[in-house]
C-alpha cells in the first residue's frame, strides 16, 4: 500500500500530474504483481488511481490471481430475535480482515456496513450466496440484492406470486448475473416456483418436478453452483439436484449414508460435488465421482476426522460445526466455534488460520463462502439497475 500512498497523494495540486505520468509508466507485468499483494479493500480503492490501474484491474487474468476472500453472516449469541434471522441487532456481514502488523490480536474479522437494512425500513435478509444478500421488505414484494463489500444494491422488480421460500443463486466464478427462485407453492413431489434472473430483469413461473421425493423431505440446506441448485432431503435420504434452466430434468442423488438429525451439507470444491456430515463425534467429506454420469455415479470417502482435533480455544466437540469447503483445496475446510471461524487442513490434521470476532463476543454463523475478489463482486451489479 506504500506506493499508493506516495504516489497519490492529494494534500497538494503541486506535481500530482507528474506523479500520475509516473505510475502509468510502470509495465503492466509489475503493476499486475504490485495489485496482488494489496489486501481486498486497497485492490478495490487502486481502481482509483488512474484508467490503466483501473483496466489492470478489471482484468480476469490479474483477478483470477487474486486471494480468495472470506465472508461471512454471523449473528451475536445475545440477540434474542436470532431464531427468527432479524430483530435486536439484525444480522452482521463480515470479511476477513488484512493481516495488521500493529494488531496483537492476529487475524480477525471485520463487520461491513449493514446500515442498508435500516435505511429501507426493516428490511431482513432472506438468503446469501457467494457474498451477496437477498433481503426483502416485511409485508411488501419488494426485494432486493445487496453487497455488502461495495455498499451497492439492486431493487427487483415484484414477483407475481408470495413465496413462502426465498433463495438466492449467485456463482461469480461462472458468471455475473444472479438468480432469484420463490417457491410460491408445494404439491405432493412438486413444487411451483417464479424465477427471477439478472439477465434478463424479469421473473418467470415454472413447474419444477422434483424427481419422486415429497416435498415434506426437503430440507433448509441448499447449495448452488453452475446452474444448479442442490437440496438435501431425508426419508428417503438423498440429494436433490434441480437445473434451474430446465425444470422438468430434476435428478436424484442418493446420499452415502443417513443424515439422521445430523449436521448435512454440500459444497463444490475443485469442480466436483462434495457431501459433509458430522454427527458430533466424527466429520466425514464425501466425494461424487464421475458427476457427469448421475446414474452409475459413486461416492468416495476422502476423509473422516474426529471432531475434537477441530476444537480450539477451550470448545466443546458440540460447539464446532462445517462451514464451507475450500473451493479450490479440496482438504482445506472452515468450521465455526463460537468465538472464532478456523481453516483446517483435514490431510494434515492441523488449523493454518482462525479469524476473531469481535472481542470476548459469542456468535453463530449462518453462513460462510470464499469469493474470488470484491472486484467479482462489484460486477454482478453493473449492468442491471443499482443504487449506492
Amino acid at each position: 500500500m506504500a506506493i499508493l500512498k506516495s504516489r497519490c497523494s492529494i494534500g497538494s495540486d503541486t506535481g500530482f500530474a507528474d506523479e500520475m505520468s509516473e505510475i502509468d509508466l510502470i509495465g503492466d507485468d509489475l503493476l499486475s504483481e504490485i495489485i496482488v499483494r494489496l489486501p481486498f479493500k486497497s485492490v478495490a480503492r487502486s481502481t482509483c488511481v488512474s484508467k490503466k490501474w483501473r483496466a489492470a484491474v478489471s482484468d480476469d487474468y490479474l483477478r483470477r490471481r487474486l486471494p480468495l476472500l472470506m465472508t461471512t453472516v454471523y449473528f451475536p449469541d445475545d440477540d434474542d430475535d436470532t431464531a427468527r434471522g432479524g430483530g435486536g441487532g439484525g444480522p452482521r456481514f463480515a470479511c476477513a480482515a488484512a493481516d495488521d502488523d500493529d494488531d496483537d490480536d492476529g487475524h480477525r474479522l471485520e463487520d461491513c456496513d449493514l446500515g442498508f437494512l435500516q435505511e429501507r425500513g426493516g428490511v431482513v435478509v432472506c438468503d446469501g450466496c457467494n457474498g451477496l444478500l437477498l433481503c426483502r421488505s416485511p409485508g411488501t414484494p419488494e426485494f432486493y440484492v445487496f453487497d455488502p463489500v461495495t455498499r451497492r444494491w439492486a431493487a427487483l422488480t415484484a414477483p407475481a406470486k408470495e413465496a413462502t421460500l426465498s433463495v438466492l443463486a449467485f456463482d461469480p466464478s461462472t458468471s455475473p448475473d444472479y438468480r432469484v427462485v420463490n417457491f410460491t407453492g408445494w404439491r405432493d413431489r412438486a413444487a411451483t416456483v417464479e424465477v427471477f434472473s439478472s439477465a434478463t430483469w424479469a421473473w418467470t413461473a415454472h413447474d419444477a418436478e422434483l424427481g419422486g421425493v415429497p416435498a415434506s423431505s426437503l430440507s433448509g440446506s441448499m447449495h448452488y453452483h453452475d446452474g444448479v441448485l442442490y437440496i438435501l432431503a431425508s426419508e428417503p435420504d438423498c440429494l436433490v439436484r434441480l437445473d434451474l434452466a430446465d425444470f422438468s430434468s430434476t435428478a436424484v442423488i442418493d446420499l452415502p449414508e443417513p443424515v439422521d438429525g445430523g449436521d448435512g451439507r454440500v459444497a463444490h470444491s475443485g469442480g466436483r460435488l462434495h457431501y459433509i456430515c458430522s454427527d458430533g463425534e466424527l466429520l466425514k467429506v464425501w466425494e461424487l465421482d464421475d458427476q457427469d454420469q448421475l446414474a452409475s455415479c459413486q461416492w468416495r470417502l476422502k476423509h473422516a476426522i474426529e471432531v475434537e482435533h477441530l476444537v480450539q480455544g477451550g470448545c466443546r466437540g458440540d460447539e464446532v460445526r462445517f462451514l464451507a469447503l475450500h473451493p479450490e483445496k479440496e482438504d482445506v475446510v472452515y468450521t465455526w466455534s463460537p468465538w472464532k471461524v478456523v481453516e483446517f487442513d483435514l490431510r494434515k490434521k492441523t488449523s493454518c488460520q482462525a479469524w476473531e470476532f469481535r472481542k470476548g463476543e459469542r456468535n453463530r454463523v449462518i453462513k460462510t463462502w470464499l469469493v474470488p475478489s470484491s472486484c467479482y463482486l462489484s460486477d454482478c451489479l453493473t449492468h442491471c439497475p443499482v443504487n449506492c
